[in-house]
């Protein structure tokens, strides 16, 4: 019976992709995975837009409509299923250096899976986004200056460190999960797998590292 073994996934996934390779693609659970990620998304968007639209003054809160805050939330649906679809294709172009074989259908169904981590991350970025924006300040009226004070805000608050570093250790536990993934779709050595993974994650966590550290970017 084809079921999804979250512990084997997360602490064996050698094994678990090892074992899904001798089924057909299913893209089932990828999908809902996906969908669980997206409905938080949507879930914070909606909170964050609703909150700001209380906090604003009502002359600048009428500028934060129902249309506006619907579009932030479908918005959210689409771009986590993009961002999996970019994904896949990133991994299945970089294996072809390493002369790979296997099909990107296969590809997309394992890569989806590594976006379980994702889960966690998500629902702490909730939890923050609902803690820290009711504080920030409105009043200065000019927006450079609201947005300046915002960020110095989040900065300067330890649940956004929190929020931002739990968001990079689940990034690279994803990561580790595509490496098996990658080489059992793909049909790759470890090392080979290692390395098409490593690069484009390793970039991106260092571009993270910068945002976090030089420019209190949001990760």
């Amino acid at each position: 019976m084809d079921n999804l073994n979250l512990n084997n996934l997360l602490f064996d996934p050698n094994s678990f992709f090892e074992e899904k390779s001798r089924n057909d693609v299913d893209l089932k659970y990828p999908v809902l995975i996906l969908l669980v990620v997206a409905v938080i998304a949507m879930v914070s968007s909606f909170l964050a837009m609703n909150q700001l639209r209380g906090l604003l003054p009502s002359e600048m809160s009428s500028y934060i409509s129902t249309t506006a805050i619907l579009f932030g939330v479908i918005w959210g649906l689409i771009w986590v299923f993009l961002i999996w679809v970019i994904v896949a294709g990133i991994l299945y172009s970089i294996s072809y250096v390493f002369e790979s074989k296997g099909s990107f259908k296969r590809t997309l169904e394992f890569v989806g899976y590594g976006f379980v981590p994702k889960i966690f991350s998500s629902l702490i970025n909730v939890f923050v986004t609902y803690k820290l924006t009711p504080s920030i300040d409105f009043s200065l009226q000019d927006p450079q200056l609201i947005a300046e004070s915002t960020t110095q805000m989040f900065s300067n608050n330890p649940l956004y460190y929190t929020s931002q570093i739990v968001g990079i250790l689940c990034l690279l536990l994803s990561a580790y999960i595509w490496v098996f993934a990658l080489l059992h779709a793909r049909n790759m050595s470890i090392k080979n797998a290692t390395l098409a993974v490593g690069i484009p994650v390793g970039l991106y966590v260092v571009y993270l590292l910068y945002l976090f550290l030089f420019t209190s970017g949001s990760i």
